[in-house]
């Protein structure tokens, strides 16, 4: 449900192949522009970089699903969508070589060389459709995006990956603090079904350490350009007053223990 793109259609977006792993093409060139909504410079990525480490670190694991036995076998197949920098995926692919990774995103700014040969990374829009045939695929997972997912875009999206991924595969979403208000029939059905694995800890610095580095991570993802031209006109305010409030942010946390929370959620297919 909420799928409306056919397979015939996928087809014919007009993709070339150039590189190959498992006898099947992966490197795609997208025949639209595709845009982006998030900053992309070094310092972005560094903080992207962290984030995958932090998350490493409040979880002890990189992945929640009971896929490592499959891993560690010849062959598996895992999709990281929204991939970013591909922070994860090389984490992956460097210790479990036998296993086959593909990381997607609208924007090229995960690593084209200096990569293991196991992985690859795909530049398309998941908005369009994942370009992948229905049962591809043993694990597919997510990691906050829902800051680039709108709420009437979730049911495509999570049938995108459901498709896509095996029977008996795994679908894995990470976000920080999930809600399931008002969802509908797809997230509705996925979520009687998942498990869920949930760490939180204290944003700033009255959560020791640990609460400094996400106070510095969400910092960064909030003092920025990009988050002032979107956020400002919905918080009803300036630019100016938009930094102001990020400034007494900082302030605000300094006498305050506001609880972040990380939720993992996955699923088998049936």
């Amino acid at each position: 449900m909420g799928n409306n793109i056919s397979s015939s259609e996928r087809k014919n977006k007009r993709i070339e192949f150039y590189k190959e792993i498992d006898n099947r093409t992966t490197d795609l060139e997208v025949e639209k522009e595709l845009k982006y909504y998030i900053p992309n410079n070094y310092e972005d990525i560094d903080r992207e970089h962290m984030f995958h480490f932090f998350q490493s670190r409040i979880f002890q694991n990189n992945f929640s699903s009971p896929i490592e036995e499959r891993l560690m076998r010849e062959g598996c197949k895992v999709l990281d969508i929204g991939c970013g920098p591909g922070t994860w995926l090389l984490d992956l692919a460097s210790k479990y070589k036998k296993s086959l990774f593909y990381g997607l995103d609208n924007n090229s700014v995960y690593p084209n060389e200096i990569k293991p040969s196991n992985l690859n990374f795909i530049q398309a829009d998941m908005f369009d459709g994942l370009p992948f045939p229905d049962n591809e695929f043993d694990f597919v997972r997510e990691s906050s995006i829902s800051f680039l997912v709108k709420a009437d875009q979730w049911d495509f999206i999570i049938s995108e990956m459901i498709r896509v991924t095996k029977p008996d595969g795994y679908v894995e979403f990470h976000e920080p603090y999930s809600t399931f208000n008002g969802i509908g029939p797809v997230l509705s059905k996925m979520h009687d079904a998942l498990y869920k694995d949930e760490k939180s800890c204290i944003l700033g610095p009255n959560g020791d350490k640990i609460g400094i580095v996400i106070q510095d991570l969400f910092m960064g993802f909030h003092n920025n350009e990009v988050a002032m031209e979107n956020l400002s006109p919905i918080l009803g305010i300036s630019k100016e007053e938009y930094k102001i409030m990020i400034k007494d942010l900082t302030e605000e946390f300094k006498n305050t223990s506001p609880e972040y929370k990380l939720i993992r959620f996955w699923a088998k297919k049936n």
